[in-house]
């Protein structure tokens, strides 16, 4: 069966979108239905003209050859060809630093004995400047799966847009230099799958993912993503995989918060360990307001820092066309309406002005602007705010206001649609977070930032237990955490604790308590943990009794001593009440004690349906080797009824219901389209779907049409 599948493309966590701009590529990823050993023959004996670069045989059984289209045209009908997809890259400008660190920070705890030395950990990102003095000693090799060659350096301005990624993600990881990262003799292995500007396909990540298991590696790192919410998407099976395989994967949870439901592939695969980001103590700017609470600042990627000082004066412009000509030194206040970000910023910094403040309600999502290097400071607020703001002042003080403890606002939530489970699994430092970039250093921020640091941690553990599988290592490190405030879909078990770590001598087993989805046949569920105690000292383990909640009862275990060098199963038994228990998302803590020591656990279920997007990862693409049809791909989080969806023109005027069917299955769903009736551009789909309860939902997204 030979099918056309639509590449998955992968942009940086860091708090950035891609411009989608495509780059000529001659490189595709065949899956084969034949031996791998046949088809290699097979290509080499029947067409000269096309190249085997890479052959993958342990996360999936494919090739990755290069030729011209004329050439794979031929190759594409094989019988052996079970799918076939062509490697494109998108672009993306990338973020600049605007001040020097003055201080180079040292991420390693010296209350940690152990530096990660001999233990391997892959980056699978952008490359890295393995000539960074802070590198060179601890880079040790790795692949290029965008040139598919053994030199993985981050793209520099002569090969395109210039990345440096990879390489601030390495230095969190193990720097050893004037910076010095979480595992400072930990060995750096670069796997570069994104390329110029920061992005790279699905085909390119599996390729490195599946290389990095091939060279053993202990550890990888991704702080890469999608946008869809899946547990069996292709990458999350992989992920798995490769975690089975011996490798402990680390996922970026994404930068899509602070909504739930955001959490994207691979951080939504089961064995992948998802981490968020967090802070414990930050600065944070506001906008003074007489007699009003403060306006948050929320500053637009890729914009200049909100870092003003003074006062300043604000004009608010009700259209682009009545800008004045000398707007200097005044902060211009403009709702967003139909202009294109990119447009607002370039007109208005043209005449000279010091910041922008866009305004919009809350259906216009900015995670979805086409945003754009900015010379000035540019923040969002709501039209709510923005009314209170122009009403009460005719200049603009920022304050700022410190705050501890909390999540940081970008980071994506969970949980992950289809399986319910909590993501991420823990929070870790992730906002301003100073490391090494190509020829110096600069001050980023994303979960991307958090990934490293967790795999830092995880090198630490690794060397002080070098026969620990996986599943152990990413048991110890979710037992050293401990929640903020917050709920388990924002953070997981919690913050990283690495003043626990180097004497913690148990772990919890199967902590996260995920109860799925409860129906109204469901009348309990029970959920078993067990604690290994890795002391000879017996370890006292007193369970706390869960605050009461209407419709749901729970059985605690009794106070148990664990032995020494032993483990113990615990399990927890949960009443459900259907008609006086709430619908929608339920979630919280329940807290224990290991020998005097607070220990919080957590759980989720839904009962019978709560708000989360039924449909993720709409996408229109033009397949190859076909001028009539354009193909449609989305995933369904659950069985539907019904599901339509139609097409708005920027003008909002409708061109057309493009699908309509019933009985849709979870998973992924493809239906093409014809190509002659939609031009090529930005359109707003307007999705509808029945579900299972006969609920009609509505959503949005914008797609582009190729």
């Amino acid at each position: 069966m030979r099918l056309i599948i639509s590449l998955t493309f992968f942009i940086l966590l860091l708090t950035q979108i891609t411009y989608q701009t495509h780059a000529d590529s001659d490189v595709w990823i065949v899956e084969l239905d034949e031996k791998l050993e046949v088809v290699v023959e097979n290509i080499e004996r029947d067409y000269p003209f096309v190249e085997i670069l890479y052959t993958y045989d342990t996360l999936l059984q494919a090739v990755a050859v290069k030729g011209a289209e004329r050439h794979m045209e031929d190759l594409h009908q094989e019988e052996w060809v079970q799918t076939y997809s062509k490697a494109s890259t998108y672009t993306a400008p990338q973020i600049q630093n605007t001040t020097s660190p003055t201080q180079m920070p040292d991420y390693h705890d010296h209350q940690h004995p152990y530096t990660g030395k001999g233990v391997k950990i892959g980056v699978i990102d952008t490359g890295i400047d393995y000539n960074h003095p802070d590198l060179t000693e601890n880079y040790k090799g790795g692949f290029d799966a965008v040139d598919f060659d053994g030199d993985p350096m981050e793209t520099t301005a002569d090969e395109g847009m210039p990345t440096n990624h990879g390489t601030h993600v390495a230095g969190i990881i193990a720097a050893n230099g004037s910076l010095r990262g979480v595992a400072p003799d930990a060995e750096i292995y670069a796997y570069r799958a994104l390329g110029p500007g920061g992005s790279g396909t699905s085909a390119q990540v599996l390729a490195a993912l599946e290389q990095a298991v091939k060279d053993g590696m202990d550890i990888i790192n991704l702080s890469l993503g999608t946008d869809v919410n899946s547990p069996d998407y292709p990458m999350a099976q992989a992920v798995n995989k490769a975690f089975e395989l011996g490798a402990v994967i680390v996922a970026a949870n994404g930068n899509s918060g602070p909504e739930d439901w955001t959490v994207a592939s691979p951080a939504t695969a089961k064995n992948a360990i998802s981490v968020g980001a967090a802070y414990t103590e930050i600065e944070l700017p506001f906008i003074e307001v007489f007699d009003e609470e403060p306006i948050p600042i929320r500053s637009i990627p890729y914009s200049e820092p909100w870092d003003f000082t003074q006062p300043h004066p604000i004009e608010h412009i009700a259209t682009l066309e009545q800008l004045p000509s000398s707007i200097h030194d005044r902060i211009i206040i403009i709702e967003k309406k139909h202009y294109k970000y990119g447009e607002i910023v370039s007109e208005v910094s043209q005449k000279g002005a010091s910041g922008i403040i866009i305004y919009s309600d809350e259906e216009d999502d900015p995670n979805t602007w086409d945003w754009i290097l900015s010379p000035l400071p540019v923040a969002y607020i709501t039209t709510e705010e923005a009314e209170t703001l122009t009403t009460n002042e005719t200049w603009l003080e920022t304050i700022y206001l410190k705050d501890e403890n909390n999540i940081a606002s970008f980071s994506a939530r969970g949980p992950v649609t289809a399986d319910w489970t909590i993501k991420p699994d823990l929070v870790a430092p992730g906002v301003d977070i100073v490391s090494t970039v190509p020829d110096g250093y600069a001050a980023f921020q994303g979960t991307s930032m958090a990934a490293p640091y967790v795999a830092g941690v995880l090198a630490l553990l690794k060397e002080q237990e070098p026969d620990a599988s996986p599943q152990t290592l990413k048991e110890k490190l979710l037992t050293a955490t401990a929640p903020f405030e917050q709920d388990p879909s924002s953070q997981g078990s919690g913050f990283i604790q690495m003043d626990n770590l180097p004497d913690q001598n148990y772990r919890i087993e199967n902590e996260a308590i995920n109860l799925g989805k409860v129906t109204d046949s469901t009348e309990n569920h029970k959920h078993t943990i067990t604690i290994h105690n890795e002391d000879e000292a017996p370890l006292n383990v007193t369970w706390n009794i869960p605050r009461r909640q209407s419709g749901l009862n729970w059985n605690i275990p009794l106070t148990t001593t664990v032995e020494g060098f032993s483990k113990e199963d615990f399990e927890i038994a949960i009443n459900f009440q259907q008609k006086i228990l709430k619908k929608g998302v339920h979630e919280g803590y329940i807290s224990l004690k290991l020998n005097g020591e607070d220990k919080q656990l957590p759980y989720l279920f839904i009962h019978d349906t709560a708000d989360y997007p039924k449909i993720t990862g709409l996408e229109v693409e033009a397949p190859p080797f076909d001028e009539e049809e354009l193909q449609m791909k989305l995933y369904v989080a659950e069985d539907l009824k019904a599901l339509t969806i139609e097409l708005f023109d920027q003008d909002l005027i409708s061109q057309g219901i493009v699908l309509e069917s019933e009985s849709i299955s979870q998973g992924t769903f493809e239906k093409s389209l014809n190509k002659k009736a939609l031009e090529s551009g930005i359109y707003e789909a307007v999705i509808e779907v029945v579900d299972d309860q006969n609920n009609t939902l509505y959503e949005s997204k914008q797609i582009m049409i190729p």
